[in-house]
């Protein structure tokens, strides 16, 4: 089954655009099938008006929400960063052996957290990373629990744990934010009443003798690229709107092995 999330952003726009010019032009077919009655057009104009309005709302609030997941999705990179960092300095506290061991596994981990990012909408290649990453923190946990065992490491100890379980923790939460997208079904909807207003707009212009093809035009462009911009928001690994800024974060990170 195809879902909307696979089909690109801007294919989806020209839809809507192309949606909103043929329901236009149906609607000035029929109507002009039939004698419409002025009273007629004012009531139709109130519904028009309302299912505007509904459009107007639907997408206000869904934009707002892209906006607010797009920001989070940034802020739990800049995090997830941090808690590397924090983890990699805590290493310090063990004996150089160790120290250089750590340190060693942390630079895979953090190539790999790299690589998760690189390769984008790939679902495939994403899943091969995930898997090096959690052996790479399976890795990191075992040498820490393996350590904990010696009594001298107590106080490296207390320090790192913590780390390591946010560390990982933080990959959870990342992976829900990026799995948190606009649902089908509001896509949907805006196709449907697209389609009613426009059909509307088409239907009584015919009491006027002509439809205003530049009004449909700009509200049909409008529409579409609110559309646009709203999934280009949602998906963080395509189209105009990135998330580069933030993953160069933990790109930084590299510099500790300089």
């Amino acid at each position: 089954m195809l879902y909307l999330n696979e089909i690109a952003a801007w294919k989806i726009s020209i839809f809507i655009l192309l949606l909103v010019l043929t329901s236009t032009l149906l609607g000035s077919f029929v109507g002009k099938s039939k004698k419409i009655k002025e009273e007629y057009l004012i009531e139709s104009s109130n519904i028009y008006g309302s299912l505007f309005g509904l459009l107007a709302l639907i997408l206000a609030f869904t934009y707002s929400m892209s906006i607010d997941r797009y920001d989070t999705r940034r802020q739990i990179i800049v995090q997830e960063s941090n808690t590397i960092s924090t983890a990699l300095l805590r290493a310090d506290l063990y004996p150089e052996n160790e120290r250089l061991l750590f340190r060693n596994d942390f630079k895979k981990y953090i190539e790999t957290r790299i690589n998760y990012f690189k390769v984008g909408f790939d679902s495939k290649k994403r899943e091969q990373v995930n898997i090096i990453s959690h052996s790479l923190s399976n890795a990191l946990w075992n040498r820490a629990t393996r350590l904990s065992h010696n009594y001298s490491n107590t106080d490296a100890t207390r320090q790192m744990i913590p780390a390591l379980n946010e560390m990982f923790d933080i990959t959870t939460t990342r992976l829900a934010a990026e799995n948190a997208k606009v649902p089908d079904s509001i896509i949907l909807l805006v196709f449907l009443l697209a389609f009613i207003i426009s059909f509307f707009s088409g239907y009584s212009s015919t009491l006027r003798g002509e439809i205003d093809w530049f009004g449909n035009l700009c509200f049909g462009v409008m529409i579409s690229l609110t559309v646009l911009f709203i999934l280009d928001l949602d998906r963080p690994y395509r189209g105009l709107i990135t998330l580069d800024e933030s993953n160069n974060s933990i790109i930084e990170l590299l510099k500790y092995f300089n």
